[in-house]
């Protein structure tokens, strides 16, 4: 069996792969907060493992002073996990062992984008755009003729449209505006950390609460009630002071500021590259579908199910080295 494991910031995803048959674990863990039990996580899913594959985010979670440090205390976990070999995937597309890793330490650093991207260009479609929108970020990832084109840091893709950090539960809701049309003024709007995406998410039904697996900004519930609540702090008003109908409207405006975001860095990379079929994955799937119309959109949900399109990562780093072990 392999295991293909994608351990990010916030959430750790791991696929079972075995013939033609998978399973999927989709798990939050704060790294953050938990990095040192993550040898006790990983241990629940060491069941007669022969490979490891292994991608991974949460080098840059602030619990690491520098990558270099999160990435060898990453592997170094995992190594104490498993009795097998394990394969870490870089930017480049290649497995790279334990040590190789470690040395190239950059090559393995939020490459988990890579691992989709490959799978894309394998196995649905050579020329497209893949948007990958998760929990916390979304990435617009160029291939063209089977080649991935982004760039290979996060530093480079921020710079050149390719990554967008926002995302469908863990973004501050302050980074889509900091002024809104309210009662006919553009009034201005807290910066705290009062509400997320995950809140507007749900008020305007593209997630269930099932999906808000996030801790929430005042530990407060995850319903319909409890999100409109922390939306009006936004407006440093409470639901007494502000009618429901107008925080929904509120939550529109604030979606609608989402949409743009990411249509706005869509459309630079489609003019770049001359691409129009896009490959969408994620959480967000359906915040993609309301950006992205127009486009031809091919939905990884639609053809793998719910489940790979939530760990697409994890599923696809999996799915490679099975291929490349089967050579």
């Amino acid at each position: 069996m392999i295991l293909g494991i994608d351990i990010g910031g916030a959430n750790t995803k791991i696929t079972e792969i075995e013939g033609d048959n998978y399973k999927i674990h989709h798990i939050y863990f704060p790294m953050w907060k938990k990095k040192d039990e993550l040898v006790n996580l990983l241990k629940n899913y060491n069941n007669n493992v022969d490979y490891v594959a292994l991608v991974m985010t949460a080098e840059l979670a602030d619990c690491y002073k520098t990558k270099k440090e999160g990435v060898e205390d990453i592997i170094n976990k995992v190594e104490s996990s498993f009795d097998c070999p394990i394969y870490v995937f870089d930017v480049n597309g290649n497995f790279l062992t334990s040590e190789e890793a470690k040395k190239n330490y950059l090559d393995v650093s939020a490459s988990n984008w890579m691992a989709t991207a490959k799978l894309v260009s394998e196995f649905i479609n050579e020329s497209c755009i893949l948007v990958d929108m998760g929990s916390t970020t979304t990435d617009i990832i160029p291939i063209k003729n089977k080649n991935v084109l982004a760039e290979k840091t996060d530093l480079d893709r921020m710079m050149n449209n390719q990554l967008v950090y926002v995302g469908t539960l863990r973004t501050p809701v302050s980074f889509l505006a900091n002024k809104i049309d309210f009662r006919g003024k553009l009034t201005n709007l807290s910066s705290e950390y009062f509400a997320i995406t995950a809140d507007i998410s749900l008020i305007l039904n593209k997630i269930t609460e099932e999906d808000y697996t996030c801790d929430t900004p005042d530990g407060a519930g995850k319903d319909f009630e409890s999100c409109l609540t922390r939306l009006a702090r936004v407006l440093c008003a409470d639901r007494e002071m502000v009618s429901d109908s107008e925080l929904i409207d509120f939550a529109n405006k604030l979606y609608n500021n989402l949409l743009n975001l990411i249509r706005e860095n869509v459309d630079a990379i489609s003019k770049r590259f001359n691409l129009n079929d896009i490959v969408i994955t994620g959480l967000g799937e359906e915040i993609l579908k309301d950006a992205l119309e127009g486009y031809n959109i091919i939905s990884i949900k639609e053809t793998y199910g719910k489940d790979v399109s939530l760990a697409t990562p994890s599923f696809a780093v999996a799915k490679l080295l099975q291929k490349q072990l089967n050579k």
